[in-house]
This record gives C-alpha cells, structure tokens and sequence, in this order.
C-alpha cells in the first residue's frame, strides 16, 4: 500500500468515525483516487476493488473530457460518491441565450492553458458536493463553486444558469 499523505494521517476522526473512515473521507476532499481505494479496500475489509469504485475513479479519465460525455460521468461518481458515505447532488447548467456553446477554461497556476468545449446544445451536468464542483474536468478533489462558475464561459449575450436536479 502506498504511504498516506502527512495531511490524511493528521486529520482527526469526526464524532462517530473510525480512524480509517475519517481518512477516507480526507482522501475525497484533497482528490486522491489512489488513497480513496486504499482506504475503501481497508474499510470493507475486502481484497479486490470493486466494479463501481474502478468506474469511479475512470470517470476522471481524459477521454471523457469532451462535450457529450458529462450525463454519463456524472451517473458515475454521483453513484461513487454515494457509495463512499457523502451525499452528492446532480447540478445542470444550462445557457439562457441564442448560443448553445458552452465552454470550460482550463487555469494553471493562474494561466489559461486552454478552454475545453463542455456542450454544443446549451446543456451541462456536474456534481455538488458541498460547495464543491465534481466533474470530469476539474478531477476528484473538485473546485469551489464560484471558481467553477467563474471558468464556465459562453458567447455574448447569453448567460449560465445552474440548479440542482434530483436525477438526470
């Protein structure tokens, strides 16, 4: 098992966890697949990954970095995120406006590398989890909401709109 980060080892249990939930919990919040299965597999006690956590962690992957994508990856770890004790919800963007083009700027140490085209119909779902955005573009440890927001772009004169769904 690879050694767990000083910061998930130095995170107390909350009330109520064990030690090995607690680290479970602090590998989501920094986005740390490889630690997320470690802890899960310690927990559960079992010696294989299972199905739904390997989709989980394959939802991140750069193929499904382009418009089309997002109901389907968004499934994944909203049902991920479930399944490891958190309480995800769906969040649908949608552009109110004549264009339908929505895009994502990608930021790098405060550079834009590139922006990535998330729809061409006007349509986009992510996950919140907590004031946290979690897709396919941001990875596992997510973006605070305003920041999400802020790097969500479209053409003049339309604008973004976001709301919480139940399901997709």
């Amino acid at each position: 098992m690879t050694a767990l980060p000083s910061l998930v080892l130095g995170s107390p249990p909350l009330p109520g966890d064990e030690s090995i939930r607690a680290r479970l919990k602090a590998c989501l919040l920094m986005g740390d697949l490889n630690c997320v299965v470690d802890q899960y597999l310690l927990l559960e006690n079992i010696g294989r990954v299972p199905g739904w956590l390997v989709a989980f962690q394959n939802a991140f992957a750069v193929a499904n970095r382009k418009a089309g994508e997002c109901e389907k990856v968004a499934r994944i770890i909203h049902e991920g995120l479930t399944r490891l004790g958190q309480n995800p919800e769906f969040l649908r963007f949608t552009i109110r406006g004549r264009a339908m083009v929505m895009g994502f700027d990608e930021i790098s140490n405060g550079v834009l590398l590139r922006t990535h085209q998330l729809s061409t119909r006007g349509y986009h779902v992510a996950i919140r989890l907590g004031d946290k955005v979690i897709d396919a573009y941001t990875g596992p440890a997510g973006l605070p909401f305003r920041e999400y927001m802020a790097r969500l772009n479209t053409s003049p004169g339309s604008t973004i709109a976001e709301e919480v769904v139940q399901t997709l």
